[in-house]
C-alpha cells in the first residue's frame, strides 16, 4: 500500500484552521453581542425613501453604515440549518448599552422568549428620538439586508417593533416596507395613514397629558397607501398594538385600532392592553403574546394551531378588551364589572373572554351581599344588565 503524505502547505492550512475562532471557521454566531456591518441596503438612500414616504431628500440625513453598532440577540440552538424568524427593534434611545433587550424587559428573560420561538433580535445605536425619521427606519432596512445575509431568516418572519417614539416609527417603517416587514408590535406608541377621533370618555381623557378640548381628533401622520396596497396589507400583514392602561398614549393607541385597523379590515391586527401598565416596557411574557399573534396565521396555515377567521379574530380582540376593562374595575367598583362581565358573555359567547367572563361573574357573584334584593327575594333589576 502506497501511504500519500499530504503536502506541508496544506498540513499548515489545517493546523490554522483547527485553531482559528468559531466565527472564522462560518459557524454562524450566537448570544447577545455588539456587531457591525459593511454595506447599505438599497432601500435605505434619503432619495429611495423620500420617494416612498413623500419627504424632501435635500432635507434627509444620510449616514456611515460602518459607525453604527448594532446589537444582536442570537439563541444559543440556532445552528443555520432551520429558518428563525428577525425582530428588528427600533429604541427611544441613542446610547448602545441601553439597546441591551436584558434591560427593559421584566420578569423573564427575554433571550428565553426568542430561543423558544426562534426568533433573532436585532437593534441598533444612534437612532433615538432625536435622529431624523429617515435614519431611524433606513437603519432598520440596513439591519434585515445585512442579516439576512448571515443567518438563514424565514421571510414569513420578518417583524419590526419599537417603544415609544419607537413604536411610532415602527408603524411608519412596517407601512412604508410591507415588502419587508411581514409583522409589527408598537409599544405604547403608534401611527396611523387616517385622522382618528379623541375618545369622549373622561376615564380615558383623564390619561392624557394635554386636554384636547371638544371634538379633537389625533391627525393622519402617515401617506396613505394605495388601494391595492392597502388591500394586500390588510390581508397578510400581521400587527400587535401593545400598550398600557395607564399610559398617556393608550386611548390614541385604541383608536388607531378601533377607527384604523379594524376599519380598513385587517384580518390579523390585534390590540393588547396590560393592566397597570404606564409608559413602560411590558414583562417578556407579555411581549410573547404579540410574538404569538404575529405567528398565529402561519401556525394556522401550517396545520399547526386553530384556523380562526377574520371575523373570529376582531371578535376575540373585541371581547378581550372589554374583559380587560371588566378586572380593571372589580376592586373598585364590582357592579360596573358585574355588567360588563355579563355583556362580554352576551356578545361573545364563543370566545376564549368570554369563558373567563362567566367565570368572573360566579365569583363575584359569590362575593356579593346577599341582601341585595328586591325585597321579594329576587335580585334588584338595577344590578341586572
Amino acid at each position: 500500500m502506497t501511504l500519500v503524505r499530504p503536502a506541508p502547505a496544506l498540513l499548515l492550512a489545517l493546523a490554522v484552521w483547527a485553531v482559528l475562532p468559531v466565527a472564522a471557521q462560518d459557524t454562524p454566531r450566537t448570544g447577545i453581542f455588539t456587531t457591525q456591518f459593511s454595506e447599505r441596503s438599497p432601500l435605505s438612500s434619503p432619495e429611495r425613501m423620500a420617494d416612498v414616504a413623500h419627504w424632501d431628500a435635500r432635507q434627509l440625513e444620510d449616514w456611515d453604515i460602518q459607525t453604527i453598532e448594532f446589537q444582536m440577540v442570537v439563541p444559543e440552538a440556532y445552528t443555520g440549518d432551520e429558518a428563525y424568524g428577525l425582530l428588528v427593534f427600533i429604541h427611544p434611545y441613542d446610547d448602545v448599552d441601553a439597546t441591551n433587550p436584558r434591560a427593559f424587559f421584566f420578569g423573564r428573560v427575554i433571550e428565553d422568549v426568542l430561543a423558544e420561538h426562534k426568533l433573532i433580535w436585532v437593534s441598533y445605536d444612534d437612532a433615538g428620538n432625536p435622529v431624523m425619521p429617515n435614519k431611524r427606519m433606513g437603519l432598520a432596512l440596513d439591519a434585515v439586508h445585512n442579516v439576512t445575509r448571515r443567518y438563514n431568516i424565514d421571510a414569513d418572519r420578518v417583524y419590526v417593533s419599537g417603544m415609544s417614539g419607537g413604536g411610532r416609527m415602527t408603524c411608519m417603517t412596517a407601512v412604508y416596507y410591507p415588502q419587508v416587514f411581514t409583522g409589527a408590535v408598537p409599544i405604547v406608541g403608534s401611527l396611523y395613514f387616517r385622522e382618528v377621533p379623541v375618545p369622549d370618555d373622561p376615564e380615558l381623557r383623564a390619561l392624557l397629558r394635554e386636554d384636547p378640548g371638544d371634538h379633537a381628533v389625533w391627525p393622519q401622520r402617515l401617506i396613505r397607501p394605495g388601494r391595492r396596497a392597502l388591500e394586500r396589507m390588510a390581508a397578510t400583514q400581521r400587527w400587535v398594538l401593545l400598550t398600557g392602561s395607564e399610559d398617556f398614549n393608550m386611548p390614541e393607541m385604541r383608536m388607531h385600532f378601533e377607527h384604523g385597523f379594524e376599519r380598513d379590515g385587517f384580518a390579523h391586527a390585534h390590540y393588547l392592553e396590560v393592566p397597570g401598565l404606564a409608559h413602560a416596557f411590558p414583562d417578556a411574557d407579555w411581549f410573547e403574546r404579540a410574538v404569538v399573534l404575529l405567528d398565529a396565521p402561519l401556525n394556522e396555515e401550517a396545520g399547526d394551531g386553530p384556523r380562526l377567521d377574520p371575523q373570529q379574530h376582531r371578535e376575540e380582540d373585541a371581547a378581550q378588551r372589554r374583559l380587560d376593562a371588566a378586572e380593571r374595575l372589580i376592586d373598585r367598583a364590582p357592579d360596573r364589572a358585574l355588567r360588563l362581565l355579563r355583556r362580554v358573555d352576551e356578545l361573545y359567547p364563543d370566545t376564549r373572554a368570554a369563558a373567563r367572563a362567566r367565570d368572573l361573574i360566579v365569583e363575584i357573584e359569590g362575593h356579593s351581599d346577599p341582601g341585595r334584593t328586591n325585597g321579594e327575594g329576587e335580585p334588584d333589576e338595577e344590578l341586572e344588565d
